[in-house]
Parts: C-alpha cells; sequence; structure tokens
C-alpha cells in the first residue's frame, strides 16, 4: 500500500498511480479502466473530505483509473475539521535499527515544510519553569527523559489504565 502525503488533490493522486503503473504495470477493467496489479494499491488520507472525494473520483474516472485501486483514509474532515493536522499531533517514527545499524529517520514533505518531524533517538525534559523541551537526535540526558517505551518490534511493553494516564497528567 502506497500512502502519499501532502499535495494538491486530485492531482497529488493522478500522479502517484502514474509512477506506479510505469513502475510496476496495469491491467484493462472489462468497462476500459487502467487498474494496478492485485499487490499495490494507494491510500489516501490526507485532505479527505466528501468535496475531495468526489473530485478525486471524478479525476480517476475522467483519466481510466478503476477506482478500486485507491482507498480513502478516514480523513478528519469527513467527520469534523479538528484532526491530527490541525492539531499538529502525529506519530512518526523517528530512528530504526536496519540491519544492526542505528538510522534516523525524518519526514520533511516539500509540500508542507510545517509537517516536518523531529529526527533520531529523542528525549523530553521538563524545565525548572515548567516548560517542555524534545531534544532530537539522540542529543538530550537520558537522565531526564520522561518518555517511556510502550512498543517495541510490534508489542506492547508498557500498558496504563485510563485512570493512571489521568493521573501522569494531573502530575505533569
Amino acid at each position: 500500500v502506497v500512502r502519499p502525503d501532502s499535495g494538491e488533490l486530485p492531482k497529488t493522486v493522478l500522479e502517484v498511480l502514474e509512477k506506479l503503473a510505469s513502475k510496476f504495470g496495469f491491467e484493462q477493467t472489462p468497462k476500459g479502466y487502467r487498474r494496478l496489479p492485485k499487490y499495490i494499491r494507494v491510500i489516501q488520507g490526507d485532505g479527505i473530505d466528501i468535496k475531495s472525494l468526489e473530485q478525486i473520483l471524478q479525476a480517476m474516472q475522467d483519466n481510466q483509473w478503476a477506482a478500486d485501486n485507491l482507498a480513502f483514509g478516514s480523513g478528519g474532515a469527513l467527520l469534523q475539521k479538528v484532526h491530527r493536522d490541525t492539531q499538529k499531533c502525529a506519530f512518526k517514527c523517528s530512528f530504526a535499527r536496519v540491519m544492526g545499524e542505528d538510522v534516523d529517520v525524518v519526514k520533511d514533505p516539500i509540500t508542507d515544510p510545517g509537517k516536518k518531524s523531529k529526527k533520531g533517538k529523542l528525549t523530553l525534559q521538563k524545565h525548572d519553569d515548567g516548560t517542555w523541551h524534545t531534544t532530537t537526535e539522540g542529543k538530550g540526558d537520558r537522565q531526564l527523559d520522561k518518555l517511556v517505551e510502550v512498543f517495541r518490534d510490534g508489542a506492547l511493553v508498557k500498558e496504563w489504565t485510563f485512570t493512571e494516564v489521568q493521573m501522569l497528567s494531573e502530575a505533569a
């Protein structure tokens, strides 16, 4: 599954479909639409509301792309206009170990610099004045780090009850 990030809709979806078709090929449906191989699909979640969803599907039809090439994520605008982008909140990978080698990971979309993520091993520290600061690229003081490992290699390693989360947030 390929998930394009920010960009102009429906143009971004059409560009992704064209690029994937150039690399993986496509087949014609009985109605003459182009369909990518069954092992590759696109999911579009960014910028989705009822109007953009209709525009994307119309543009796909106009450009002979089958609708089943694409799935839509439940973008916040389908429910309300308060979502992860307006709240500036998202969970992203910042560090990985690949084949035994440490790698800093960063997302830096060219179409929206405001979505650049933090890079490398992170620490979260509370200053004496009550403010919080995130330090990137492993440069923070691990002894003062307030971040807690929750998942490792897809397994849950720390679980809290709702009451524990409330107590921790009130103590902060």
